[in-house]
């Protein structure tokens, strides 16, 4: 098999790439594609350092491309995908609001779509996790409300979040000044700043609409109040969530369900978004009563977005090979 990985220099394909290095497919060559900014740049896979491509046309005759640059360059190279009949999967939800782009946000449930299609769209970072605790709760007791607070590290904006948190903080552990103008286009070093992206004329950020219509299609329209916040921490994403479920249902009731799913931990301590860091899988903690609500449940979500899309990309496309 030949895959291709389009923003492989990038944080989230960096990710991909280690996860691959796990992978059941019979990977035979790995093309990795990023901008022009990345030539004479190497990446290393399976013990081996691959030289960087510049061009989409690196694309044409692989089976399999995974879609991790920013939206704009993925939604390019998901045009030449579609020219040159190679399958896609979307790690950077460009493509997690298209209707006619299957959403896979949790691989083994009922109403999974079918993954032999030409494009593969997936739920990115933490709407992924939080899909995946909110998913197995709506089936079984119903959902009628979900009220959010998104807590996403410097790393959710890319390797350039990263940056930008480490040279705000060494310049001004430094007495320094910070870089003018900030990178991320406001200072994030030791502030909490309180929305992530664009603010249209209703007051909700890029991040909130985001994180609200694809969480809220991954669970059938589900109604979705999200506020996010941009904590100046380098790794890791933290949701709470309060919910309203159409049927009463017990804190235990709610526990043994979420531990009967793969990919959610839940533990005696409480997670943090540190601890969640390289780990694959949901982490779930504080799980307790709404007091104002009937049918209300509050709890805390921890992972790493990053690393879980990546892994979650690779389990899809090792089961849509499976069935081929």
């Amino acid at each position: 098999m030949r895959v291709v990985v389009v923003g492989a220099t990038g944080a989230l394909g960096g990710e991909l790439l280690a996860a691959l290095d796990e992978t059941r497919l019979a990977i035979d060559s790995l093309v990795p594609i990023a901008t022009e900014r990345s030539i004479g740049t190497d990446v290393e896979f399976q013990g081996a350092s691959m030289p960087v491509e510049t061009t989409l046309d690196a694309v044409r005759g692989a089976q399999l491309a995974f879609l991790c640059a920013p939206a704009s360059a993925s939604l390019e190279a998901t045009r030449v995908c579609l020219h040159a009949k190679v399958p896609a999967i979307d790690c950077s939800g460009a493509l997690a609001l298209s209707p006619e782009v299957p959403l896979v946000a949790e691989l083994h449930a009922p109403g999974t779509p079918p993954l032999d299609a030409p494009l593969l769209a997936l739920a990115p970072g933490a709407s992924l996790a939080a899909a995946r605790v909110l998913g197995p709760i709506a089936r079984t007791f119903g959902l009628s409300r979900v009220v959010a607070t998104l807590l996403e590290s410097a790393s959710a904006a890319g390797r350039m979040g990263v940056h930008a948190l480490s040279e705000e903080t060494i310049a001004l552990l430094s007495q320094q000044d910070a870089p003018d103008p900030p990178a991320l286009g406001h200072p994030v070093a030791f502030d909490v700043v309180p929305w992530i992206g664009e603010i249209d004329e209703a007051g909700a950020s890029a991040a909130e609409r985001s994180f609200a219509a694809i969480v809220g299609r991954a669970l059938g329209g589900v109604p979705i109040a999200v506020t996010a916040l941009r904590m100046p921490v380098f790794c890791g994403e933290g949701v709470s969530l309060a919910i309203e479920t159409v049927q009463p249902v017990e804190v235990s009731a709610a526990l043994e369900l979420l531990a009967k799913q793969d990919g959610i931990e839940l533990g005696s301590a409480v997670p943090t978004t540190r601890a969640a860091a390289g780990s694959e899988a949901v982490h779930v903690g504080r799980v307790r009563r709404d007091p104002t609500r009937e049918s209300g449940l509050l709890l805390w979500i921890a992972a790493d977005g990053v690393r879980l899309t990546a892994a979650h990309a690779v389990r899809v496309a090792e089961a849509r090979f499976a069935r081929v």
